[in-house]
């Protein structure tokens, strides 16, 4: 799936083929479709092994002791690790308009759940007075497009 998750960063879903993942692993298309029937099966067991792992990751690390301030800090470590280490997870949602609708649901799905995580940290934080912020909305917007992008800056 990490080769897979590679492909399609690069080409994204409509130029990416089985022929092309079985290649680079080099091994035969057919012991691909022994494990995923067609190319939307194994784009959506990508998005869906990145996504869920990494909102589990991010769900353990908020519910962990500690003030606010220092579980959004753990959580924002943990997304730029992910972010910085494999950028070609981060684009299979940051850039979901080549994928099918359904995909694109489940990515959106996805993402709402990741937000959910941070945006109850910062929440926490606006109700104890750790955090001193006059739009919520617009605080978490910045803090997403700051660490979701981070692995574009060459």
């Amino acid at each position: 799936m990490a080769t897979a998750t590679d492909v399609l960063s690069e080409r994204g879903y409509h130029d990416t083929s089985l022929d092309e993942i079985a290649e680079r692993l080099d091994i035969g298309k057919a012991t691909l479709y022994h494990y995923f029937p067609n190319k939307e099966a194994l784009v959506m067991a990508c998005m869906e092994a990145v996504g869920t792992q990494t909102n589990e990751k991010l769900r353990v690390i908020a519910a962990e002791a500690g003030t606010a301030r220092e579980r959004l800090a753990a959580l924002i470590r943990s997304q730029l690790d992910i972010v910085v280490a494999r950028p070609q997870m981060a684009t299979l949602f940051r850039q979901p308009r080549d994928l099918p609708e359904a995909f694109r649901e489940r990515a959106r799905e996805l993402r709402r759940e990741h937000y959910s995580i941070f945006r109850d940290v910062v929440r926490d934080g606006i109700e104890s007075g750790e955090f001193a912020v006059d739009d919520e909305d617009v605080a978490l917007h910045n803090l997403y497009g700051a660490m979701n992008y981070v692995s574009t800056v060459p």
